[in-house]
């Protein structure tokens, strides 16, 4: 039986770089250029998607990269282009990216996901918008999904949708998974 691809959403992708890892990650973990993963990855600045969509970066924001994944997954530019490098076209196509403000009323995504990155944007929330958007995440992911927070950031007083399963990784509370705890 053919497997739906693992779908990704990474909330606030500024310019593209954590969406690309990801990409990167899932394409070595699948050992192909082509894995079986759909990466939505949105931001409320439109500036910032352009970037991150044309996957155009100087070169000294790779250069602490290991080379054999700078040569795998990035094209060197050339003449004019020298000193940028370019994400592979096979990485760009596993990405969709799309303008979306997470106070906005209604969101351009559809889940369920497999996972949600919210990364060192909930920090810029007072907990009770923080809980508001934590329970319009939950609805949109899979009974097993997981949930990435950043560093400096703390669900577990915002909502109790979610439980804390490491240090930033949360997962849905049992009872949201339907599970018997």
């Amino acid at each position: 039986k053919q497997q739906a691809p693992i779908a990704v959403w990474c909330s606030a992708s500024s310019t593209g770089e954590e969406p690309y890892s990801i990409a990167m990650t899932a394409c070595e973990a699948f050992g192909t250029l082509t894995p079986p993963v759909s990466i939505v990855a949105t931001d409320i600045d439109t500036n910032v998607l352009q970037t991150a969509a044309q996957g155009v970066y100087p070169l000294e924001r790779i250069e602490k990269m290991e080379a054999a994944r700078v040569k795998r997954f990035f094209l060197r530019g050339k003449g004019e282009k020298g000193g940028l490098v370019r994400v592979r076209p096979e990485l760009r196509e596993l990405i969709s990216f799309r303008p979306l403000n997470l106070l906005a009323a209604d969101w351009p995504v559809r889940g369920p996901f497999d996972a949600i990155f919210c990364r060192n944007v909930m920090i810029y929330f007072d907990k009770a918008t923080q809980g508001r958007i934590l329970a319009r995440f939950a609805p949109l992911m899979k009974p097993d999904a997981l949930l990435f927070a950043g560093h400096s950031e703390n669900f577990m007083y915002a909502s109790n949708a979610f439980r804390l399963r490491g240090r930033t990784v949360y997962e849905l509370d049992a009872a949201r998974r339907g599970v018997n705890g």
